[in-house]
């Protein structure tokens, strides 16, 4: 059979047929197109993938109900903490359960609000409003970059018309960060900044955040970000990044020298982050005169001379080496100097390097002289400086490397899984394509058989046309035939004798 002529050939075959046979043909065609499709269902729907892992029994049971509202098919695992569905259709179900509310650990916000109830009292009303305020909180802190999920959970006690009764409210935030996440404390003041703008009266001091393993997160950012705890972290920060660098640098090298894994660096660096203020005076130079006040006075007049008393009164005596009447002076100076000073201010900026110790460990057995080559070059890759008492240690000591070799075989494992797992997978998705290939060829095949038996209809007589005949002349009759006739009627024994002697003598 000449496949290029098949089309034709069946188009002409099908020209053929009667209409009933017709109406089979195209039936058999629609049914056959109907039984791939659902073979190709039916075996999809066997590749199931996970929707939600971890649930707990009130999440599933709310997922199950809109799976079931959907119409989807799902499968429960792992005690029901499991939820799968198609693996074509995963995306799409997730994407409809968010737009209903039905993720796991969401609840209403405001939406609480929609519907009005009758005679709902002032106690219902501040629960309904502490609850939709929590899920709007929750639903903003885990669009947070590192955030996967969050809880938060919010204390606002009722206002009280004495100002000292009134409560503080408070607000604790539990957060599920992603796979190897980790929040800044930025992020951290941004989320405790977020509920202090939510929430009326609410102080940085009391809202508190937590991860899944127990650390509280504010506690880096208490006192507004401005904290000692805070300014100890910076310099902590700060110290382990130069420290870094300078790991980055010699190890650089020695991986140049001896290879990747055949070198360790440490580097320790001690940092002064104390803020120092100096303040040194120095005196040169001779004192100058700054002002000069003299005051003198002179007295011409004679006064009381000899021993005082009553005989020096009565009888006139002179003192030796004077005159009479001989005056007096007196002279006061006062000066000012200005001494000539130098006065100098030192300020000393928080982080001062004070010193470098460095520890080399090579897993090689090095020389005396290679130990000094190597501790020469980290020097000049540190800038060692002997005054300030750095130091650097080179050792010879041989790695211990079972750990490692136990990790490179523990991940070639799970490397080897994941491939087997998708090995299997791509031989599960080309089995279930070419079973379906196969048995659509094989359908095809009986129905091409099928209609190449097909008989066409007999054709049928629509009209029949009378035709005249003309007179005919009567068939001329042998004599012979005529008296051969009558003798056999009459003597039909003597006639077979006749015969068998015939045939004897032919043969």
């Amino acid at each position: 059979m000449d496949l290029r002529n098949l089309p034709v050939q069946l188009i002409k075959r099908f020209q053929t047929f009667s209409a009933s046979q017709k109406a089979a043909v195209l039936l058999g065609c629609v049914g056959l197109l109907a039984a791939i499709f659902y073979l190709n269902g039916l075996l999809t729907q066997f590749n199931f993938g996970p929707l939600f892992t971890g649930l707990n029994e009130e999440d599933a049971g709310a997922i199950v109900q809109k799976l079931e509202g959907m119409k989807v098919p799902y499968q429960l695992s792992n005690g029901g903490s499991t939820i799968s569905v198609p693996k074509s259709e995963v995306y799409k179900i997730r994407a409809n359960l968010a737009a209903s509310g039905a993720l796991p650990g969401s609840g209403a916000g405001f939406e609480l609000f929609d519907k009005t109830k009758l005679g709902i009292t002032d106690f219902e009303q501040q629960v309904n409003y502490q609850r939709a305020l929590q899920e709007e909180l929750r639903r903003t802190i885990a669009q947070v970059d590192g955030v996967q999920n969050a809880r938060v959970h919010l204390v606002i006690p009722q206002k009280s018309v004495f100002v000292e009764e009134q409560q503080k409210p408070s607000a604790s935030i539990a957060l599920k960060l992603k796979p190897l996440g980790r929040l800044s404390p930025e992020q951290v003041q941004g989320i405790v900044s977020l509920v202090c703008g939510a929430v009326e009266g609410i102080r940085p001091e009391y809202v508190h955040v937590i991860d899944m393993a127990g650390n509280v997160l504010s506690d880096e950012i208490a006192g507004g970000g401005t904290s000692h705890a805070v300014v100890i972290k910076g310099q902590q920060d700060l110290q382990r990044a130069y420290e870094r660098e300078l790991e980055r640098r010699v190890s650089g090298v020695l991986t140049k020298i001896f290879g990747p894994d055949k070198a360790v660096a440490v580097v320790s660096a001690d940092f002064d982050f104390s803020r120092q203020e100096t303040v040194t005076t120095i005196a040169y130079g001779e004192p100058a005169v700054l002002s000069e006040h003299t005051i003198t006075e002179q007295n011409s007049s004679g006064g009381a001379t000899g021993v005082p008393g009553t005989g020096s009164n009565l009888v006139p005596t002179y003192p030796s080496g004077t005159t009479a009447g001989q005056g007096s002076s007196k002279q006061e100076v006062t000066r000012n100097y200005q001494v000539g000073q130098r006065e100098e201010k030192v300020i000393q900026v928080p982080g001062r390097l004070r010193r470098l110790a460095t520890s080399v460990v090579v897993d090689t057995n090095l020389t005396q002289a290679n130990i000094e080559r190597i501790q020469n070059v980290v020097a000049g890759a540190i800038g060692y400086d002997s005054e300030r008492g750095d130091q650097i240690q080179v050792a010879s000591i041989a790695f211990e490397k079972s750990h490692q070799k136990k990790m490179e075989a523990e991940m070639a494992a799970i490397e080897a899984k994941a491939a087997k797992e998708a090995r299997k997978q791509q031989m599960w998705t080309i089995a279930r394509q070419g079973a379906v290939g196969l048995i659509a060829v094989i359908l095809m095949f009986i129905f091409i058989r099928w209609l190449a038996n097909l008989k066409p209809a007999a054709p049928s007589i629509q009209e029949v046309i009378p035709m005249r005949v003309g007179a005919q002349p009567p068939p001329v009759v042998d004599e012979r035939y005529l008296h051969v006739k009558e003798t056999a009627e009459k003597k039909p024994d003597e006639v077979a004798d006749v015969l068998r002697v015939w045939l004897t003598e032919e043969k």
